[in-house]
């Protein structure tokens, strides 16, 4: 089967220069889900995945700077036997001063929830790889337990025996599925070339140029 992939994005923002980048750094089709809230585009996201046939999908949020480097070793390790999942990573937050955080978003601890019925506390994730490190390792596959939407990539399969969920307080979907994955056994993988620069500031979500609840929500497909 001819590999298809495409592009996935939960974008609840406005975030001019991460949207562009998506499209200057990829020549595949993408489909933009605008102004829905998280357990809304969950739902949206498993249906369109279910009721198209590309052969795999890539999933990402609305606030990352991508680069070319990082798109093609993300299509490349998405299609490769070597890797289940395949996963961009990203820089925790940005600091005050502009800076990087200390943190990656590349874990590998195993994670928990010890309360499913509302979600993980922020310990529960573990420790993260600092950005020094990864910016030390040679370039090669890199185990991680993190899925975190930075784009990540499996197949329509994968998806489907996957499907992206929140956790009842609505949110925290990247955590719901990398635990779901940890716990049958599925690596996750990335790559120091697969760095994206992640905008928000601190750890709260990134609230510029918000649109749930200002606009309506739709479903945008973007084809090559």
């Amino acid at each position: 089967m001819t590999y298809n992939p495409c592009l996935l994005v939960m974008q609840p923002r406005n975030i001019k220069p991460a949207l562009e980048s998506y499209k200057r750094s990829f020549d595949i089709p993408m489909v933009f889900f605008k102004a829905f809230t998280e357990p809304q585009v969950t739902l949206q996201l498993n249906k369109y995945i279910k009721e198209h046939d590309y052969t795999h999908y890539i999933i990402i949020g609305d606030d990352a700077i991508v680069t070319r480097q990082a798109a093609d070793t993300v299509i490349y390790y998405t299609e490769s036997e070597k890797c289940d999942v395949f996963t961009g990573w990203m820089n925790m937050h940005i600091e005050n001063d502009g800076s990087f955080s200390e943190q990656s978003t590349v874990n590998q601890n195993r994670i928990g929830c010890k309360d499913p019925s509302w979600g993980p506390a922020r310990e529960e994730y573990g420790s993260w790889v600092t950005m020094e490190q990864m910016r030390k390792i040679t370039p090669q596959l890199v185990r991680t337990s993190y899925a975190n939407f930075a784009l990540t990539g499996m197949t329509k399969e994968m998806w489907e025996k996957f499907p992206i969920s929140c956790w009842p307080r609505g949110n925290s979907s990247d955590h719901h599925l990398s635990l779901r994955l940890q716990n049958e056994g599925i690596q996750v993988w990335t790559h120091p070339n697969a760095f994206i620069r992640h905008l928000r500031k601190g750890w709260a979500p990134l609230p510029d140029h918000w649109l749930v609840g200002s606009v309506p929500p739709e479903i945008i497909e973007c084809t090559i």
